[in-house]
């Protein structure tokens, strides 16, 4: 009946916990949390910085060739390879590996 109908209005726009947190940057070296004075470079330690660049790298492009072969396989999929990938496809678990690939890949990229 009308007495079960009732609609309910957030007010915190964070849950409950994230309200009380803070995200702090780490050394992409030695995982360490950066203190004052080191929150705007990437590394704390003394590390060889062109090792580190190197496995940054390493990394993200094995996320690019990821991307691409999920990407391909879409296309395929899709019957055109010279179009762009129009999927949303909710059941497809390509979709959602590429959905996921794409935002590492963007979060590697910014590292």
């Amino acid at each position: 009946g009308e007495h079960t109908r009732t609609r309910s209005i957030l007010t915190a726009k964070v849950g409950g916990l994230s309200g009380f947190m803070q995200k702090k940057e780490s050394c992409l070296g030695c995982k360490a949390l950066l203190t004052k004075g080191y929150e705007k470079k990437a590394l704390c330690c003394e590390l060889n910085i062109s090792e580190l660049f190197q496995k940054e790298l390493f990394i993200k492009r094995n996320f690019e060739e990821t991307f691409s072969r999920l990407w391909t396989e879409c296309q395929r999929c899709q019957g055109s390879m010279h179009e762009e990938v129009l999927c949303t496809n909710s059941d497809c678990p390509i979709f959602y590996r590429r959905q996921k690939i794409r935002m590492e890949l963007d979060s590697q990229t910014k590292k």
